[in-house]
């Protein structure tokens, strides 16, 4: 009997009995399918290498031959030098919906490899079918400095997308993607189980009406570069996950993905939450001073103590120059004494910092100037671009080095020794991550990014909680407890004409994905949410959600500060308020005190945005499952009232009787029949607890 007989034959004993289906497998040369009943088909679909510059497809091999044993199939092609063999691996389970594609090359003599796709079709023909018709189906692309802002088009909207003049095309999704139907309660994912050798990307090109070409590639983000393949080496790709999900909620299919790509990188190392606080950066950038701390300090322990604030977390800005970690001089008597008066206080001390920067002015990289990366081609950064000029004349440590890694593992070392932090934010990995020629040349940029961030972490106290801001999301992921998700949400270093505040805006939307405006003018809370919304499957699966600070600063309106707020409680991540705590308005500061929304936080579930792929900019529906109640967020994110009535089936609830609250105002709500019907205001959040009971 076959293999692709017996995977059939599999997969229609478990639609007759009801159990998950798993892919059937055919096999035909180089080339294999992937079929899912009743749901997505990838037909002829083969692997290519970049060697030299040029991609070789499965089919140009001599010799290819499949063997299957224990659930896994195997393709073996060989004779092609400077390939020894190509060694494809398919493994599906009875039990499971989807496939982990893998595969790994031997080198028979030295050649420069460029990348590898575990997935494709020549001349970009169409291998994916989604069935007759299109409507209602629409991806998602996560974006490379992911956690970020991934971007949902409808497929109508792909299919018009072009490469940007800077080599990024946003038809690519790195790290994951997905193809979904909210209606159908279907969904197809692609998403990497490993982050080893090169970022994974998912590459959606020749896309109709009912069909796409997808490609599954291993490579540098541009395509630039290269590594040195050794004779007799091998190179292990990272492993992929190709599944379909059928009468499931897409919502629900993405958050077990994401338990699944967790379990896979975090090498069973736990995630470690901390308690509420305050950052430095955001009103004071980098003009942070030891007095401007311990004032915002004594203030926290006035007013927010009592709430569960506890950390104080000095940001940029205390060193004499960045990337050059000398304190200045607005800390006459040094950073350990600011942590001392801190922890005196009964609050904690966090430090921030950028493992891999470094500035170029130090005389002491004139001593070690094959330690320095020198990416391809740069693009200067725009003075005036303030969510980049942090790095504005920075350079960056290549960890391929081998004298980096154990000089970060001892600057590290002493630094913790010397501060006492139990906190701290790493920030800047995209500058290491840069496509260049490395000292080490048969070394990925993020091999290179691994090695060292891996030497760091070794050397500090297991008890250290950290968090990783500006990188991508898989890298050496098992080091850090969170990861910062999407941009700056002020205009960092820009002072507010209004200070003592910080420069907030709350930012546009029209409310449809097809409207989805992308600007400076578009920054702040509107941003934020996006970001929030597309990122709850890595909350608790693979890193805590660490969200910018929250605002509740007069430059909202205060219904727009309770919006902030409450998407940051109903994230349950780190919660960080960025106001001068001090100089706000009583109104202002009880919000951060709001001890029922606090609690709300306190169980560090991340809420599920139900609507999140139903065709909307940013989802309005946000749903957090406890033990003893369901607590659901309402948002109107527009700038014109609305009144809508959201049905059992829209709250992804049972009919039945509930009783309801209002989490800020402590009324009672009324629910009728239909469901809920809401009045919202402009710019406004509605935060109802259902429990069981009479309405």
């Amino acid at each position: 009997m076959s293999a692709f007989i017996r995977t059939l034959l599999i997969a229609v004993c478990m639609v007759t009995s009801g159990w998950a289906v798993a892919p059937a497998v055919d096999q035909d040369g180089a080339s294999y399918t992937l079929a899912w009943d009743n749901g997505i088909t990838l037909s002829d679909s083969t692997f290519a290498v970049q060697v030299s510059g040029e991609w070789v497809y499965g089919d140009a091999f001599p010799q290819h031959a499949w063997a299957f044993e224990s659930g896994v199939h195997t393709l073996t092609c060989s004779g092609l030098d400077p390939l020894e063999n190509v060694v494809l691996k398919i493994e599906t389970q009875a039990d499971r919906q989807y496939a982990v594609v893998s595969a790994s090359l031997t080198a028979s003599e030295e050649f420069e490899l460029g990348g590898v796709r575990v997935l494709t079709k020549k001349d970009e023909s169409q291998n994916l079918s989604i069935g007759e018709s299109s409507k209602g189906w629409n991806v998602f692309v996560e974006a490379i400095q992911a956690p970020k802002t991934g971007s949902i088009y409808w497929l109508h909207q792909l299919a018009e997308l072009k490469a940007g003049k800077k080599g990024e095309d946003p038809r690519d999704g790195f790290w994951l993607t997905t193809l979904q139907n909210d209606e159908l309660n279907q969904m197809f994912v692609c998403a990497a189980l490993k982050g080893e050798l090169w970022p994974t990307s998912f590459q959606w090109r020749n896309v109709t009406d009912s069909a796409a070409h997808l490609s599954i590639r291993s490579g540098s983000p541009k395509g630039l570069e290269k590594v040195k393949v050794l004779a007799g080496t091998t190179i292990t790709v990272d492993p992929v996950l190709v599944g379909f999900w059928n009468d499931r909620r897409p919502t629900q299919v993405l958050s077990e993905v994401g338990r699944i790509m967790g379990e896979s990188v975090r090498q069973g190392r736990p995630m470690r939450m901390i308690e509420p606080g305050w950052s430095t950066w955001h009103s004071y950038s980098r003009t942070i001073s030891a007095e401007a701390m311990l004032t915002a300090a004594r203030c926290m322990k006035d007013e927010l103590y009592d709430a569960g604030y506890r950390y104080i977390q000095l940001d940029g800005g205390w060193w004499a120059k960045p990337g050059s970690y000398y304190v200045n001089e607005e800390f006459p008597l040094g950073i350990r004494d600011v942590a001392n008066q801190i922890n005196a206080m009964g609050l904690k001390f966090g430090l921030h910092i950028s493992p891999l920067r470094v500035n170029p002015t130090d005389p002491y990289w004139k001593d070690h100037a094959d330690w320095l990366l020198s990416p391809y081609g740069k693009d200067p950064i725009d003075p005036n671009d303030d969510e980049m000029m942090t790095t504005l004349g920075m350079m960056y440590l290549d960890g391929s080095h081998p004298s980096v890694p154990p000089y970060l593992a001892s600057q590290f070392k002493q630094m913790v020794e010397d501060y006492k932090p139990t906190f701290m934010k790493w920030d800047h990995h995209y500058g290491s991550l840069e496509e260049g020629d490395r000292f080490d040349s048969t070394m990925t940029g993020l091999q290179a990014h691994n090695k060292a961030v891996r030497a760091i972490r070794a050397a500090l106290p297991d008890e250290l909680v950290v968090t990783r801001s500006m990188g991508w999301l898989y890298g050496a992921i098992e080091c850090y407890d969170a990861v910062r998700i999407g941009n700056d949400i002020n205009h960092p270093g820009v002072r507010s004409e209004e200070e003592p505040y910080a420069n907030i805006t709350y930012g546009k939307t029209s409310g449809t994905i097809e409207d989805v405006l992308v600007g400076k003018e578009y920054k702040g809370l509107i941003r934020f949410a996006r970001s929030a919304a597309q990122n709850y499957y890595i909350h608790n699966h693979i890193a805590i959600c660490d969200p910018d600070a929250f605002f509740t600063s007069p430059q909202y309106t205060l219904e727009e500060a309770r919006c902030h707020i409450t998407l940051q409680a109903l994230m349950g991540g780190f919660l960080f308020g960025g106001d001068r705590i001090e100089s706000l308005p009583k109104d202002r500061l009880d919000l951060y005190k709001h001890k029922p929304l606090i609690d709300v936080w306190s169980n560090h579930q991340h809420a599920v945005p139900l609507d999140l792929f139903s065709g909307v900019d940013v989802p309005r529906i946000w749903k957090l499952e406890l033990d003893n109640r369901i607590v659901f967020g309402f948002f109107n994110w527009i700038d014109e009232t609305s009144e809508t009535t959201w049905s059992f089936d829209d709250l992804e609830i049972d009919a039945g009787k509930y009783r309801l609250t209002g989490i800020w105002s402590g009324k009672p709500v009324a629910l009728n029949q239909n469901g809920l019907t809401l009045s919202m205001e402009p710019h406004s959040v509605r935060l109802i607890e259902f429990t069981k009971g009479t309405r």
